[in-house]
């Protein structure tokens, strides 16, 4: 059902049967893998953390020196939000700050290795610790928000190009900007760690750095709630989806478009939105009984009217989107938790091909085990899609940090192509942002004891990889432990982040010392 609308803002929760309100931020110094256990309506999950590493500053003091290899970065006090009135939401005006301190991940680096740079967390964390948002690129920028900021770092070097900071933790942020780079984020206002209310919508500019509307959420009652607001762009809509109702936004001003709510025929309800180059809205129907299933519909992104609906089997739900075109998306069966496939859908809402993940000669975790804490239905790591075709990495052998494959599947058919790995017995990850495209997949080989990172290329047709980024040795450690959180390829510069910096009650320093990104480039 659409109600187009252009009255204020109200803004929903998913009743995603998956997924629970995320749990308190793990504990640090262990990779982050999720175990999940889903029941009919219930989650049970266990977060384990992500690990970082201390950095010990180069002997060359960040002279600025013009032939020095780009470094990174910046420490500085975190200002005061307490007081902060500059507009009505209390938010404070975007700044520009200079650098304190300058970390050499380039130290000794050898002929053949890329050129580093290291992004260094500044702001005073809670005792938990704080997740990192989504990675976004516009043309020299790369950006992301922590905590309670949005930062944009230039991508030749590291150093800050703007700052945007919040009056309270961000809750969720989209997967990708507009075709002319801005976002909304959702924020709440709320200081306290109990605060269930994520009500607050923010636009910015990723090139410039500046705010643009802002828009209060209002709950409407169990199927329109702000306690698990999620957001998703395609073209020049913004999608804020509260439990079961979605509102779209005009991103110019902020004017509300329409909304989709929950449809009491065949008892069904959104879990979820996903955005990009088109508009998918995931739905549960009918859950508890023996016809529950899952629906995914493509929506027009300016109006919401339905273009077509895809429909799964009985007894299986909708948990992911790997991709929006082609649509490729993860299914679930409701009762048998272990049963998983990928499902490609073609442009009238049939099923292409089915690809069991659960069985076969390769062993799969969905979203390479990290789980569903309460994330969008897009967040989803270990996979990538370019070119009808899936590039979606095995299960590692020998616990979290084995050596594992990456496998292509023709999305047409549904068959392996072919499976590829790297010398040394590493392992690695598709990366999901920039890195499939018709020339085959880039892919991330993580950084371990003794052992740099590197970033590589599989062909359209397999075989051994072309080695586009050799990262550096004195980056190791603080790569490491990363634990390929977020990674980006944009312009030839491959780009890693933590999701998780840890607070002080599990030993991190809380403020200063944490990295936060790393960057390398030729």
């Amino acid at each position: 059902m659409v109600n187009r609308e252009s009255q204020p803002v109200h803004q929903p929760v998913p009743g995603n049967p998956y997924a629970q309100p995320p749990p308190a931020p793990p504990t640090p110094g262990r990779p982050r893998r999720l175990g999940v256990a889903i029941g009919a309506g219930a989650v049970a999950l266990v977060l384990i953390g992500v690990g970082l590493y201390a950095v010990t500053q180069g002997d060359d003091g960040g002279s600025g020196n013009g032939s020095r290899e780009p470094v990174a970065a910046q420490t500085r006090q975190s200002p005061d939000r307490e007081g902060e009135s500059a507009e009505p939401d209390g938010d404070a005006d975007a700044k520009d700050d200079g650098s304190a301190e300058v970390i050499d991940v380039n130290a000794g680096r050898k002929p053949g290795e890329a050129k580093a740079w290291a992004a260094m967390n500044d702001l005073e964390l809670p005792g938990k610790g704080a997740q990192l948002q989504d990675l976004w690129h516009v043309p020299g920028i790369v950006a992301q928000a922590e905590y309670n900021e949005v930062t944009g770092y230039k991508t030749a070097d590291g150093s800050k190009a703007w700052t945007v900071p919040l009056p309270g933790p961000v809750c969720d942020t989209p997967v990708n900007p507009t075709p002319d780079g801005k976002v909304v984020v959702a924020y709440t206002k709320r200081k306290s760690e109990q605060s269930s209310k994520c009500d607050q919508l923010r636009m910015i500019d990723l090139k410039t750095g500046e705010k643009g509307w802002h828009k209060e959420l209002t709950a409407g009652g169990f199927w329109d709630d702000t306690s698990m607001t999620h957001v998703s762009i395609t073209g020049s809509t913004v999608l804020v989806d509260q439990s079961a109702t979605m509102r779209a936004y005009r991103i110019g001003d902020g004017k509300r478009l329409y909304t989709t709510k929950r449809e009491r025929e065949g008892n069904c309800s959104m879990d979820g939105v996903a955005g990009g180059t088109a508009l998918l809205q995931v739905e549960s129907c009918a859950p508890g009984s023996p016809g529950t299933h899952g629906r995914l519909k493509k929506l027009d992104p300016r109006t919401g009217d339905v273009k077509w609906s895809y429909r799964t089997k009985k007894g299986w739900g909708i948990r992911k989107v790997y991709s929006v075109d082609p649509v490729v998306i993860t299914v679930q069966n409701r009762e048998e938790m272990d049963r998983w496939a990928v499902v490609a859908v073609d442009d009238k809402g049939e099923q292409r091909s089915w690809i069991t993940a659960d069985k076969g000669p390769h062993a799969f975790e969905m979203c390479a085990g990290a789980g569903d804490s309460g994330e969008g239905v897009q967040n989803c790591p270990g996979a990538a899609v370019g070119a009808d075709t899936l590039y979606l990495a095995t299960e590692p052998k020998d616990g979290v940090l084995g050596p594992n494959k990456i496998v292509a599947f023709d999305l047409r058919t549904g068959k392996a192509k072919w499976t590829g790995a790297v010398d040394g017995g590493r392992q690695i990850t598709p990366v999901a942002v920039g890195g499939a495209d018709r020339r085959g997949t880039v892919v991330y080989v993580q950084a371990q004891s003794g052992k740099n990172g590197q970033t590589v290329r599989f062909g359209p047709g397999g075989g051994k990889p072309d080695v586009l980024l050799r990262h550096t040795s004195a980056a190791r450690e603080m790569e490491a432990g990363m634990f390929a959180g977020h990674t980006l390829y944009a312009d030839g510069r491959f780009f890693v982040t933590p999701t998780l910096l840890s607070g002080k009650s599990h030993g991190g320093k809380g403020e200063e010392g944490n990295a936060r990104m790393l960057a390398f480039a030729r």
